[in-house]
């Protein structure tokens, strides 16, 4: 595994995280990526409750899962591109943390899921003033909690983002994300090469359904008739939110710019066999040199899989919870 990142590398010294290795048969990216959709997904998790982080186009809905004992430790969970509270990934996570002595809280975007009841689509990958709401109801919920994020994909890049953007509250231990892009611009690429043709149908489907409610009067689109995640960003995402096209939408979002801005401890997992994201943006990108983040690249896992040998939860979770233990 390679770590990038100067104040990462002392932090890690002395967190012993398990080396990672591909799990038969989930050999390559491809494969550890495919897998949550091939294996029969465990039942919901039922919320204990629910709760409202009110933004400014009604409140964001989380589900909340508490402990069987007392906690001081409060996890926001954070979905990607086409996820919900439901998506399996949210789900593992939630109950392995559960299991850990965590109150877990999972965000559910603007316009998504639960959401869709309690707020208006779209959301974009620049909205951290959502993840900021949410935190402010988290902070509400547990006072003097210490409070940890997890964010994965596209929920890794607004969590980064937000990390580099500054004014982070100090109740706020640490957050990791997991196969975040880092520049959109590159991502979106990316997802659109013909051997990716399967994983860009499968987000398009989500985004319509995530976006097929959307009624704004900058949006002339039908969003069922759009093809492919630029169509989306260009004709959707951009307009809605004031920027001038797709293109400048990734430039004025993209966390990739903020990463040396980080004083937060943050560990960014990504696999070097992502089909969806490029480890070679992990490697240039200009990591703190004084605080505790950076990247974390392991050889395999694929993008959001990490389905290891010898551990049966997910490895990024193990990762996750030996990474928050310290701080």
């Amino acid at each position: 595994m390679d770590i990038v990142g100067t104040g990462l590398q002392r932090s890690l010294q002395d967190i012993a995280i398990t080396p990672y290795q591909d799990r038969l048969p989930w050999l390559g990216g491809d494969l550890q990526t495919l897998r949550n959709s091939f294996k029969r997904p465990p039942a919901p998790l039922v919320p204990d409750e629910r709760m409202l982080a009110p933004i400014d186009v009604g409140a964001i809905n989380l589900a909340v899962n508490r402990p069987p004992g007392p906690t001081d430790r409060a996890l926001v969970l954070v979905h990607g591109l086409g996820g919900s509270e439901a998506s399996i990934y949210m789900g593992d996570a939630a109950r392995h943390f559960l299991a850990r002595g965590f109150r877990v809280f999972r965000m559910n975007y603007r316009g998504v899921g639960p959401s869709a009841e309690t707020s208006e689509p779209p959301y974009s990958a620049g909205l951290t003033s959502d993840l900021r709401a949410v935190l402010r109801r988290v902070r509400r919920a547990m006072p003097g909690a210490a409070i940890y994020i997890m964010g994965f994909s596209l929920g890794g890049q607004l969590s980064l983002r937000m990390m580099g953007e500054g004014d982070v509250p100090p109740d706020v231990k640490a957050c990791v994300t997991v196969s975040a892009p880092l520049d959109l611009a590159t991502s979106q690429r990316q997802l659109a090469r013909r051997r990716n043709r399967l994983y860009s149908n499968y987000v398009v489907s989500n985004m319509q359904t995530d976006l097929r409610a959307v009624a704004h009067p900058k949006v002339s689109a039908d969003p069922l008739r759009l093809r492919t995640i630029w169509d989306f960003d260009q004709q959707i995402i951009a307009p809605v939110f004031g920027f001038k096209g797709a293109a400048d939408y990734y430039e004025r979002v993209s966390c990739y710019p903020l990463l040396s801005r980080i004083d937060v401890p943050t560990l960014a997992i990504h696999a070097a066999d992502d089909p969806w994201i490029p480890a070679e943006e992990y490697r240039t990108a200009a990591w703190p040199t004084d605080s505790p983040a950076g990247a974390l690249i392991t050889p395999g896992g694929g993008h959001v899989g990490f389905h290891a040998k010898n551990i049966g939860a997910p490895w990024h979770l193990h990762a996750a919870v030996e990474f928050f233990a310290k701080f």
